[in-house]
């Protein structure tokens, strides 16, 4: 094999050492024959000479690189021997004198020049491999850097938006200052005009007075007939100035406030909701997700009415779709029962949900039809399943996007497509271990990290990541329940908890991210009773369709301090 040598010119030169020849110059070369040190001139002087015309110069680098290779040609036991063969046995070269030696007796040996060649080959594929790895982790460094662009440039849109807001109540608040000092100022205004008239018409009494004062006391000091008359007149012109009171200027108007609490104000000034954290897929270990604020749930009854509806979706607020699963016709509703429309249909419905635009969609009973509810109180089709491929549940993304769950006997999955029909993608076997993901999945939804989370077969809940790949099963059999868990639907909060309804053993449960038990969320004492659907409003009211005793509850989540030392203990658990 050719040594791989560096170019001469890209190497210093040795400014401490002089040329053994002309002892002026440095030196910069070697001849490997006569280990003399030589100039860049002796040099090719050297190489004219008849003596030396088939010596190896070459730079002091190269050099030792030669030699070095020159050394490991050698047999390290005998060090004047060279490698000949390569001993499998012992998985080492060896010279001529380990083969005499008896050493390596009736031992596997091959060439070295076929075992280089062989190492050769594999160390090529070696070099390809580690460029192959190379080259994934640049694009993993490059996705990184874009993504951590892209977050950075989503972050600081953010913070505009937080300080838009900031602004807008800020001048909401001047606005509402302004108005209060008006109103002060006129009622100043208004007052001080009143008091001034009021002055005014006493300053004049009194002028009257003072002058009426000065003919009584020039009459004074004459006593004679025409004082009769004088004081009759006088007492008349007294009768106008009965005795009064200052007026009374009132009050000004009193500026009541009360003590407002942070979540007020964060209320009033917008949230910070989680999403779903990008993952990138790398060979490297992902970290795990660590909330930053966990939040103990508990329920307070709101609402309810009664209704013989199974299934339930908000639109909104106040209102929902209601319908019996598996039946013909949708209803919507307010939260206190009242009928807005009712719509007829020529096919049963089994799941629904509405779009980020209002659009109502449905999976059609015993069918391959995904339709969409039109501005003529039709409905179109928008997705048909191959037959034999029964649509259920159904789910919006964040994205827009319309998650289907389609059941077939051994080969249940979900198709994701965009409400233009165009298909996006299949998840139906585990990325790990190739394995169907679902037996036959009924209700859908997505959580914040990203989750797909599935109510399965009707015994368990399945939750896979956004590649597909599992991440946990919960079949509640840890809680030890009277009945044998009976999951219907399922729907996630603001906060990535998953909430169950179980039919079985009325009862809601509530999941943290993991897939660990938090609490009930409600249960009989709430008049919970056979729960079957369920869905969550724009206001985090939960509405929840009672089979047993054909009621709708509607129940809010009031978000409590968390209990540290039970995240501790849940986190343990989930670890």
């Amino acid at each position: 094999m050719a040594k791989a040598e560096v170019p001469d010119a890209q190497w210093p030169v040795f400014l401490d050492l002089k040329c053994e020849t002309c002892e002026v110059n440095n030196i910069t070369f070697k001849c490997l024959n006569c280990d003399e040190m030589l100039c860049e001139s002796c040099k090719n002087i050297h190489l004219k000479s008849k003596m030396a015309k088939n010596h190896k110069v070459v730079s002091l680098v190269n050099a030792e690189i030669y030699q070095r290779n020159e050394t490991e040609t050698k047999c390290p036991t005998h060090t004047t021997e060279d490698l000949l063969m390569y001993c499998n046995s012992c998985q080492v070269p060896i010279c001529r004198d380990c083969i005499t030696s008896g050493s390596h007796h009736n031992h596997e040996m091959v060439k070295i020049e076929n075992v280089i060649d062989n190492k050769y080959s594999e160390l090529k594929k070696l070099i390809t491999q580690s460029k192959e790895k190379s080259s994934k982790y640049e694009k993993i460094v490059k996705t990184i850097d874009k993504n951590s662009q892209e977050f950075s440039m989503s972050v600081s849109q953010k913070i505009t938006e937080v300080k838009v807001r900031n602004n807008q109540l800020k001048a909401a608040l001047d606005r509402i200052e302004s108005e209060y000092i008006k109103h002060l100022q006129e009622t100043d205004t208004e007052n001080l005009k009143k008091m001034t008239e009021f002055k005014k018409s006493l300053q004049i009494d009194m002028t009257d007075l003072n002058q009426l004062i000065q003919e009584c006391e020039v009459k004074e000091g004459n006593k004679n007939k025409e004082i009769v008359q004088f004081v009759t007149d006088v007492k008349q012109k007294m009768e106008k100035y009965r005795p009064c009171d200052p007026p009374d200027v009132g009050c000004p108007p009193d500026f009541e406030t009360r003590n407002v609490n942070d979540q007020e104000l964060k209320d009033l000034f917008g949230q910070l909701n989680s999403k779903s954290a990008l993952i990138v897929n790398s060979p490297l270990p992902q970290n795990r997700n660590i909330p930053s604020a966990i939040l103990v749930i508990d329920a307070k009854i709101v609402g309810s009415f009664t209704s013989d509806k199974t299934r339930v979706v908000t639109t909104g607020y106040d209102q929902a779709w209601l319908w019996i699963a598996g039946c013909k016709g949708i209803s919507l509703v307010t939260s206190d029962g009242k009928v807005i429309q009712d719509i007829n249909t020529d096919f049963g419905v089994v799941e629904a949900d509405v779009s980020a635009s209002g659009d109502l969609l449905v999976t059609v009973c015993w069918g391959y039809k995904v339709k969409k509810l039109t501005s003529h109180k039709t409905f179109t089709d928008i997705y048909t399943a191959a037959e034999g491929h029964y649509t259920q549940g159904i789910t919006v993304t964040d994205t827009g996007n319309v998650l289907v769950a389609l059941y077939k006997h051994n080969d249940s999955k979900l198709v994701e497509i965009t409400t233009s029909r165009q298909h996006i993608r299949t998840i139906q076997h585990d990325t790990v271990d190739k394995k169907l993901l679902f037996v036959n999945p009924n209700f859908i939804c997505t959580n914040i990290n990203g989750d797909i989370i599935v109510s399965d077969n009707r015994d368990k809940v399945v939750a896979v990541n956004k590649s597909g790949t599992k991440r946990f099963i919960y079949d509640g059999k840890e809680r030890k329940l009277q009945k044998s868990f009976g999951p219907w639907d399922v729907v996630t909060d603001k906060y990535g908890n998953i909430i169950i309804t179980d039919n079985n053993n009325s009862v809601v449960h509530v999941l943290n991210q993991d897939g660990k038990f938090i609490k009930y969320l409600i249960t009989r004492e709430h008049g919970c009773n056979k729960p079957f659907g369920m869905d969550i409003d724009t206001s985090d009211r939960l509405w929840v369709c009672n089979v047993g005793n054909k009621k709708v509850v509607i129940v809010k989540n009031e978000t409590l301090s968390f209990d540290f030392f039970n995240w501790i203990e849940l986190q343990c658990d989930t670890y």
